[in-house]
């Protein structure tokens, strides 16, 4: 009887930031929705003595219903926390340059603004999680079918 060996996620990433603008929601040509996020991110670092904060910005694509989400309960300037793995897509432009872009493919989004309730508690202003898994994002998505 053969095993397969299957090795853990090597590519994974987990990223807090604000958004720079709303979100971007479309759908594909199947009808799954897919979402672009903006993240900017810092890092801070002490050189001689003094202390740099230093600015990142990435793409983040959003699948199924929390695009949707995303879509509805975000804006410019929300806080997440995005889990999911480094996307790199090559392609030529209009005129035949080689172009590259590093993003990031979410499996997870999570919301971290909170709203105020009519009692004054503060409470989360979103739905349950909902992580993308193989069940929920089609296998025949490609990207093809990525409407950005």
């Amino acid at each position: 009887m053969a095993h397969e060996l299957r090795l853990p996620r090597i590519n994974s990433v987990v990223l807090s930031g604000r958004l720079t603008r709303d979100v971007e929601l479309r759908y594909t040509p199947n009808g799954t929705p897919v979402a672009k996020l903006s993240l900017a991110f810092s890092h801070v670092y002490q050189k001689d003595g003094e202390w740099i904060e230093e600015s990142s910005f990435l793409d983040v694509t959003v699948w199924s219903r929390r695009a949707e989400q995303c879509a509805e309960y975000l804006h410019k300037g929300s806080p997440v926390i995005v889990e999911g793995y480094i996307k790199t897509r090559i392609w030529q432009d209009k005129d035949n340059q080689n172009r590259k872009s590093v993003d990031i493919n979410a499996l997870r989004v999570h919301f971290l603004e909170r709203s105020e309730s009519a009692v004054g508690e503060s409470t989360p202003k979103t739905e349950p999680e909902i992580s993308e898994t193989k069940e929920n994002v089609k296998a025949t998505v490609t990207d093809d079918d990525v409407p950005f």
